[in-house]
């Protein structure tokens, strides 16, 4: 992050004179206008459209497609201003044509913009950035101010002449004519810092603004006291930047399980009695059902004992809470008996081996004596969070099933004092360098990218004796999958022309419905970023090693010999506590880059907040695995709800948008795309034809093989 001097750049297409201001559009009209990318004030992702209904969608096809020609994915969600569509990618903010997609203008920032969200407000765009919130003139892009200069993932909110950022680490209040700070509200409290990226929400009937925070990104050791901001709602009163009250999901949490996606305000029936509310979704499985004044669960909840565990976190709080209405949608606990993959024996077998030094419980803490396994690190729900129908008080989550393992080992402090003890081992250097690195360390992808680790053996001379390390038997039962690793070196990149194909239709009079045949790509690594920095240069040119040839050349002789370099190690490093600890997280994959558990792995899940029950819960999206079609796959695309009871969904990795039935969950749209769908969709209504949009950039995680540079546009084939 920089907080130089931006120099702003813009391109400026076709310049319409057109005036704009807060006049044009009313309080009740703009209520049927996508003006904020999470839908309205409500964040609700809901629109009282209704043109496109469960008889007609049938015909609904292909409108346009506009290229940014930015292959990077994008997360926003465009906007509509009643003339221009409004979207981003990268640095560049961009207006569309509503009925064609064509390009109007463009303007290039230079830092990221709109990471999360945009709104339209008083006749102007207002752009969250890196950088600050800049507002921008909608008919030709010109920037007119910029309001702070922190980093800022999502749109603001805005207080009768105030505009109100959320930052990464606090909220700010600002004049909006002078740009002079009024109030801010910093998220750090007992030592730990809350993060802000997901969501934040302006409440008009109570002059609130709620948003919703994340952990501190820790997941080893640390004294977080109860966790401070941390994983809460948050009330702040716009006009001070006091907190009013906060509600806390989890206490010191180790396990990155954020409360995510805006929170949604809502007005809902219960027992005769109109409860105001906010709503939000998280990791854990849990909707928080809150009263909009107090901060109170709306069904209540219970603290639940947690026990400590032998040899990990000293820190971790004893209690935790459990909600049991709102039924759960997800839940964190993997269960060893029921859980693993049972696809086939052999991937079976597979993952009871990469899980043999791993341990699941409830809010079990990580340790440097054996990995956890549990899931939810990606939801649950995720960052696009949920949808509701206001008219139904049904909330629908996209939600993730599948399993994550959290790992913990100790490093130097000064790496080079290792070194200089296993450059001198002749046998360490031949046999197990180029695994495990010069420092011991090893290393790791990130969920990015795969599975793929090389543990480090810092302590190796305290997890293992001697008779266990110089066993030839046990090295090579420990190192039994290394042919594992060759398989990345096959993987090429490769192309099925999807996108070729896709845009051949495009603005064509027929617009022909994209039911293309199914194909998924090949797993593609061009690069394998090993996360750790000190990793010689032999580990990261993986494909120069033969690790097959490596392992089965190593001798019980090598073993006897690198042995009392490990206790050396643990002399000088663990005994004089010249180290620390570096916990990371991991997808468990089985040897395919399947989930390690068993289907499916996402879902869509419908809740009756009227009731607090679970209406319906389906799998959503298709995974192919050989011949079989696993139904449920990971999703981070989103859902939104339109007038006629119809969800419009996105975000698996078979790159299908699909649209369901409110009332019953099921399937009654789909179409194949290029790229996953990577933000929540949005509708608007444009001279008498109703669209439904997409921004289809691809996933950023492993298994996500397309990227593109799409917004994709559908209407009614009857809709000329």
């Amino acid at each position: 992050m920089t907080s130089s001097k931006i120099l702003l750049f813009f391109i400026t297409g076709l310049c319409t004179i057109f005036f704009y201001s807060e006049e044009i559009y009313s309080k009740e009209s703009i209520q049927d206008i996508w003006y904020r990318s999470s839908g309205n004030d409500n964040s609700d992702k809901y629109i009282n459209i209704n043109q496109i209904n469960k008889k007609n969608i049938k015909d609904l096809h292909l409108a346009w497609t506009f290229h940014s020609g930015i292959k990077d994915v994008s997360e926003t969600t465009p906007i509509f201003t009643g003339k221009y569509l409004i979207s981003a990618s990268a640095n560049c903010l961009f207006a569309i044509n509503p009925t064609d997609g064509k390009l109007v203008w463009k303007v290039n920032f230079e830092t990221a913009v709109a990471k999360r969200g945009l709104v339209f407000f008083r006749g102007l765009i207002w752009v969250s950035s890196l950088q600050g919130v800049y507002s921008v003139e909608p008919s030709s892009g010109k920037i007119k101010m910029r309001y702070g200069n922190k980093a800022s993932y999502i749109a603001p909110v805005f207080s009768e002449n105030h505009i109100i950022i959320g930052n990464y680490t606090s909220v700010e209040s600002y004049d909006i004519k002078t740009g002079e700070l009024i109030w801010s509200q910093n998220l750090y409290q007992e030592n730990v810092q809350a993060r802000l990226w997901s969501g934040m929400t302006f409440d008009k009937e109570t002059e609130t603004v709620f948003i919703v925070t994340s952990n501190s990104g820790y997941i080893a050791d640390a004294d977080f006291k109860s966790g401070g901001l941390a994983n809460s709602v948050i009330a702040i009163n716009a006009k001070t930047g006091k907190i009013v009250w906060q509600f806390k999901e989890i206490k010191h949490d180790l396990w990155d399980l954020d409360i995510v996606g805006h929170p949604i305000i809502a007005n809902i029936e219960i027992e005769n009695k109109k409860i105001h509310s906010v709503i939000a979704v998280t990791k854990s499985g849990n909707t928080l059902f809150l009263r909009a004044d107090n901060g109170q669960l709306i069904y209540g909840g219970e603290m639940i004992d947690i026990p400590k565990y032998h040899d990990q976190s000293k820190f971790t709080s004893n209690q935790q809470l459990l909600i049991k209405k709102p039924t759960p949608f997800s839940s964190n606990y993997f269960d060893f008996k029921n859980d693993i993959t049972n696809i086939t024996n052999e991937k079976n077998e597979y993952v009871k081996f990469k899980l043999r030094h791993a341990k699941s419980d409830i809010f079990l803490p990580v340790s440097t004596q054996n990995d956890v396994v549990l899931f939810g690190l990606q939801g649950g729900a995720e960052w696009p969070g949920a949808a509701f129908d206001p008219t139904s008080k049904i909330l629908i989550i996209p939600s993730n099933r599948y399993p994550w393992i959290l790992r913990a080992s100790p490093y130097a402090k000064n790496a080079e004092k290792v070194i200089k003890v296993t450059k001198a081992n002749d046998n360490y250097m031949k046999s197990c360098a180029s695994c495990h690195g010069n420092d011991l360390r090893g290393g790791h992808l990130s969920e990015n990218y795969g599975d793929l680790i090389f543990p480090s053996l810092v302590d190796a001379g305290i997890r293992f004796n001697k008779d266990e390390f110089v066993s030839l038997k046990n090295f090579r039962f420990n190192h039994k999958y290394i042919d594992q690793i060759d398989k990345l070196k096959n993987l090429k990149p490769e192309s099925d022309g999807l996108e070729k194909i896709f845009d051949s239709v495009n603005n064509t009079k027929t617009r022909r419905t994209l039911f293309l045949s199914e194909k998924l790509e090949k797993k593609i690594f061009k690069k394998l970023p090993f996360l750790n920095k000190y990793f010689e240069q032999d580990m990261i040119n993986y494909q120069k090693i033969d690790y097959v040839k490596t392992i089965t050349s190593v001798t019980q002789s090598d073993l006897e010999k690198i042995y009392p370099m490990l206790i050396n190690v643990r002399k000088e490093i663990l005994d004089k506590k010249d180290y620390e600890i570096n916990s990371f997280w991991q997808l468990l994959l089985d040897q395919d880059g399947l989930p390690g558990s068993n289907p499916p792995y996402g879902y869509l899940n419908a809740i009756d907040l009227s009731t607090g029950d679970l209406k319906w819960k389906v799998p959503f999206g298709d995974l192919h695995a050989g011949n079989k079609i696993i139904k449920g796959d990971m999703n981070h695309g989103g859902v939104m709800i339109t007038g006629s009871k119809i969800i419009f969904a996105g975000g698996t990795r078979d790159s299908y948008l699909r649209a369901f039935d409110l009332d019953n969950g099921e399937e009654i749209w789909k179409a194949l795309i290029p790229a996953a769908a990577s933000a929540p969709p949005m509708s608007y209504y444009f001279n008498g034809c109703q669209y439904v949009v997409y921004t289809a950039t691809g996933g950023l995680f492993a298994g996500y093989q397309n990227k593109s540079d799409l917004t994709v546009a559908f209407k009614l084939n009857s809709c000329n």
